[in-house]
């Protein structure tokens, strides 16, 4: 059988301080607390992919399900 050769992907890399392990999730990258994060190890948000999240003037609290908005 002849299968379609996968293809190697990029060697996806982040600055000490900017990965998280979430249990269950794996790694994530950037400021998980930000609206905007991606929740994945490959790209931060959707504002700001290739960060830094450090000083983003995109960034947004994450709102928590039981907060309510005054």
């Amino acid at each position: 059988m002849n299968f379609p050769r996968m293809r190697e992907g990029r060697n996806f890399t982040s600055p000490e301080g900017d990965r998280y392990y979430l249990e269950g999730v794996g790694y994530l990258i950037g400021d998980i607390s930000c609206k905007f994060n991606a929740r994945s190890g490959y790209i931060r948000c959707a504002v700001n992919p290739d960060g830094p999240c450090n000083g983003c003037r995109h960034y947004e609290p994450k709102e928590l399900a039981g907060e309510k908005k005054a």
